[in-house]
């Protein structure tokens, strides 16, 4: 899905992927990078990542961290990563959402203000072997993937039951209190 940012000229792309086999991080990112040279690229492990508003709201304040001045990276690949992860620190953010040689489900982002290169990139990712769209993936939620969700961002149940509204599934609570968490990130930078 490719969608215009109301918050600058930049267009943003969000797939999820699933792989069948290893990933080889270096050799995927040398490969987009090639086709998309003037896109920012971030490949994520999707593992913990809740859904697009999670994605969305990573990127939203990795750039209004750029337009002020304030990035916690010099790299805005590195910036999504690190307010989608919620942690200040590179390190912990890569122990948290970074590709591993297991990782199964991937979350690729792109931002470029070029929508064609998007697009070329898009079609770049359909094509990659061992890797296949996984349209139901943010979606797809059950109890031992909820439970990683809480370890990795360290929510507890206590703090799920106190944020619970009427109608809000376990997930869109986890959600909330992620981008929560990205918020107090981005204010205490």
């Amino acid at each position: 899905m490719i969608i215009q940012l109301q918050e600058s000229n930049e267009k943003l792309l969000v797939r999820s992927l699933v792989s069948t086999e290893e990933v080889e991080f270096d050799v995927l990112m040398r490969r987009l990078r090639e086709v998309a040279p003037s896109s920012v690229v971030q490949i994520m492990d999707g593992r913990n990542i809740l859904g697009y508003d999670h994605v969305l709201f990573a990127v939203l304040n990795a750039l209004n961290a750029r337009r002020n001045k304030r990035m916690i990276c010099e790299d805005l690949a590195l910036e999504i990563l690190v307010y989608a992860s919620a942690q200040r620190q590179i390190k912990n953010s890569l122990k948290m959402l970074g590709v591993r040689r297991d990782s199964k489900h991937l979350a690729v982002v792109a931002l470029s203000e070029n929508r064609s290169e998007l697009e070329r990139l898009d079609g770049a990712i359909g094509e990659v072997e061992k890797l296949g769209p996984d349209t139901s993936f943010p979606n797809s939620w059950n109890k031992e993937r909820l439970n990683s969700v809480k370890k990795a961002f360290k929510i507890s149940d206590a703090e799920i039951e106190a944020t619970r509204m009427r109608g809000l599934s376990e997930r869109e609570v986890l959600e909330k209190l992620v981008i929560e968490r990205m918020a107090l990130l981005s204010i205490s930078v």
